[in-house]
């Protein structure tokens, strides 16, 4: 009779779900570190425009947004005490309002990478830069997650399917040889 080796079939289940897992952090912060490369450039480029007097109306010109309902970018400019001074987003009619630390974190390091949850179901993308200008202090960036987390559901419901299937085919094997052994 052949004899079985289940630590290596143990190795294996946890090799298959190391990488599982290495796969689904790998694409999730690939999704949502992209999530942010068009405020990253707006943000910087108001920044720039403010600081060198340069008009800023091509980025603030246009409809205004609601933040709860669109998946579009928005800016807004924060004056010195951090209070929202003009946006073309609006949550529930208002200027967006950002926690006061988190503009204290982006006036201590220039810049402030996050993502903010207004209020329960909206959650977005924002880029803070600190502003050296006496009317503004801060610009922010932001737009809305929902897309990139329907992207990320997707990604779990994928690399759990694989997961499965994988531990599926060697727990098989397993079987196989077990049974194979007996006769």
């Amino acid at each position: 009779m052949k004899e079985i080796n289940f630590i290596t079939h143990f190795a294996v289940f946890m090799i298959i779900t190391v990488l599982c897992g290495l796969i689904y952090v790998t694409v999730q912060q690939s999704h949502r570190t992209s999530a942010n490369d068009p405020q990253l450039q707006i943000a910087l480029d108001l920044k720039n425009a403010i600081e060198t007097n340069r008009s800023t109306v091509k980025w603030m010109a246009g409809d205004t947004i609601e933040l709860s309902k669109s998946l579009s970018v928005f800016n807004t400019f924060y004056n010195t005490n951090g209070e929202p001074v003009k946006s073309t987003g609006f949550l529930d009619g208002q200027l967006p309002r950002i926690p006061k630390t988190v503009l204290d974190f982006a006036e201590r390091k220039q810049e402030n990478v996050l993502t903010w949850q207004p209020r329960r179901g909206i959650r977005l993308a924002m880029v803070i830069e600190s502003v050296k200008s006496p009317s503004i202090g801060f610009v922010a960036v932001g737009r809305s997650l929902k897309e990139v987390e329907k992207r990320q559901c997707t990604l779990v419901t994928m690399v759990v399917v694989a997961w499965v299937v994988c531990l599926g085919v060697v727990l098989l094997h397993l079987l196989l040889s077990y049974f194979t052994s007996v006769k």
